[in-house]
Order: structure tokens, then C-alpha cells, then sequence
């Protein structure tokens, strides 16, 4: 596996699992604003997940976004889900890539990690994210979906940016949200970007 520069905690398993060259990794603060988006993390964060999987599902020249039905108006992002307590790293990324997205993965590679430090007074967690490119899938009718998505877009690589633009102008919950949601959406755009110019 390539080296990598982020110092991972050791209940990550990364067996399995191809390794850009090009990988992006980014250590991102963020100091959250509201309780209600607090208490949301804390609900999640070491209860039910220790970090989680970020996929960007590439058809053609485009990526697929997400939007779920309680998300403002306009608002969508690269999906995501949880890393389970004690699962494998790919294996949260397949099981979460079917419930999510009824798809079967064939061929992917980590193209980011970002190591986030989530802060609200006087309280703090670690958090890991990620990144994967899935550039061979099957559909699979046979499986039915979790149902939190509620719409699926295909843009292309340059439309990714306008996106992000859209998830930084959100305000009070939806701004820590987007905080926490940017960076992934991000670097899937960077990361595709560089590829195109090179």
C-alpha cells in the first residue's frame, strides 16, 4: 500500500484496498456552531460509526450526486455512509454502495483521506473520512435501497464545483453541515480535476 501521510488510528483496516498515487489527504478543523448539529454528530460518532466511506460513482464523463428529501432546496452531495464498528474499510464501502445505491462495485481506488477534528466548546472529536472513485459497477435490481436518498443527479466533472458553491452558503444547522459535507464533494472534484489535466 502506498505510504500514507495520515496517522491512522488502528481499528482502520485498509487490506484490500488500491491506493491512488495521486491520493489526496487534508486535515480540515472545523468548530461547530449550532448544539442541534452537535448533537446530531454525537449521536453518530462512535455509537454507530467509527468513520465513514465516501463514494464517487463515475458514469461515463459525469459523477453521480445525492440529495436526501429534508436537504434545502438545491443541495447535493458525493454520498457517504458510515464505517461500522469493527467493519473493514471495503467492506463498508460495498455495503454502503448497494444500500445506498443499489449498485454492485467492480473496480475502485481510494483517491482521498481526510482526518477532520470536530470541535464545539469545550468538546471534540476525530473523525476520518474515505474517498473512493468507482469507475466499474452493475446495477443491481435485486437489492432494494435504504431509501435516504431521494434523488439521484448525474453532472459532469466541471459541475461539481457549482455544487460545492451551493453546499458553503448554507446557514445555522445546514452550515455545519456543509462544513463537514464540502470537503469530501471537494476533493472528488480536485482529484478528477487534476486527472483531466494531466
Amino acid at each position: 500500500m502506498k505510504y500514507l501521510k495520515t496517522s491512522l488510528p488502528d481499528i482502520f483496516d485498509l487490506n484490500g484496498i488500491d491506493v491512488s498515487e495521486n491520493l489526496i489527504e487534508k486535515k480540515v478543523d472545523i468548530e461547530i456552531e449550532t448544539q442541534e448539529f452537535f448533537e446530531y454528530v454525537s449521536s453518530k460518532i462512535n455509537i454507530d460509526r467509527i468513520g465513514e466511506v465516501v463514494f464517487a460513482v463515475k458514469t461515463g464523463d459525469s459523477v453521480l450526486l445525492v440529495r436526501q428529501s429534508e436537504y434545502p432546496h438545491g443541495l447535493y452531495r458525493i454520498p457517504s455512509g458510515g464505517i461500522g464498528i469493527g467493519e473493514r474499510v471495503v467492506n463498508a464501502l460495498k455495503r454502503e454502495v448497494k444500500e445506498e445505491l443499489a449498485i454492485d462495485v467492480e473496480k475502485f481506488s481510494m483517491i482521498g483521506i481526510i482526518e477532520y477534528n470536530l470541535s464545539y466548546k469545550l468538546k471534540s472529536y476525530k473523525f476520518f473520512s474515505f474517498v473512493f472513485l468507482i469507475d466499474d459497477y452493475r446495477k443491481n435490481d435485486c437489492v432494494d435501497t435504504d431509501g435516504e436518498i431521494s434523488e439521484v443527479l448525474a453532472v459532469e466533472i466541471p459541475e461539481i464545483k457549482y455544487y460545492c458553491d451551493i453546499i458553503k452558503q448554507q446557514s445555522g444547522f445546514w452550515k455545519d453541515w456543509g462544513n463537514l459535507r464540502y470537503p469530501s464533494t471537494y476533493l472528488v472534484y480536485e482529484y478528477l480535476t487534476q486527472k483531466r489535466i494531466k
